[in-house]
């Protein structure tokens, strides 16, 4: 990508690559991964969030921290909807990539709850499974 800017006449343009993506997955709620992009493999920015929305899109925010009168604001962001388009869209194909190769667990509504120690004992005892004699036990 090619970003230029212009100050008091000069002109400087900066050709930026997304050199690397980092997710981690997060455990539960609105936000699905916490993400760290790495820029011309030089200069990372961590925490960007992908988030779901309520009828269950996928967006990304940029890294924010609160301000003393309770307001978030951003600590990086893009100056430009060109950057923050290509920073969304690598983020979400590495995010949707890794989802389909396993390596980020899925959202909450398709999977199961890990149970509680003494749940998963009492379901394998109630199990008929369990209770049935033992092939080789039998005389």
């Amino acid at each position: 990508m090619l970003v230029t800017g212009r100050k008091a006449n000069l002109i400087l343009e900066v050709r930026v690559e997304i050199t690397e993506v980092r997710i981690s997955p997060s455990k539960g709620g609105k936000v699905r991964a916490f993400v760290s992009v790495v820029f011309d493999d030089c200069f990372i920015v961590n925490d960007l969030r992908i988030l779901e929305g309520r009828e269950g899109q996928l967006f990304v925010t940029m890294p924010a921290r609160k301000t003393r009168n309770g307001q978030m604001r951003d600590t990086a962001h893009p100056l430009n909807m060109e950057t923050r388009k290509m920073i969304e869209e690598r983020v979400l194909r590495e995010y949707t990539e890794a989802l389909e190769n396993r390596s980020v667990p899925t959202s909450g509504k398709g999977r199961q709850e890990k149970l509680p120690t003494l749940d998963r004992l009492a379901s394998r005892l109630f199990n008929d499974e369990f209770w049935m004699p033992d092939e080789r036990t039998k005389s």
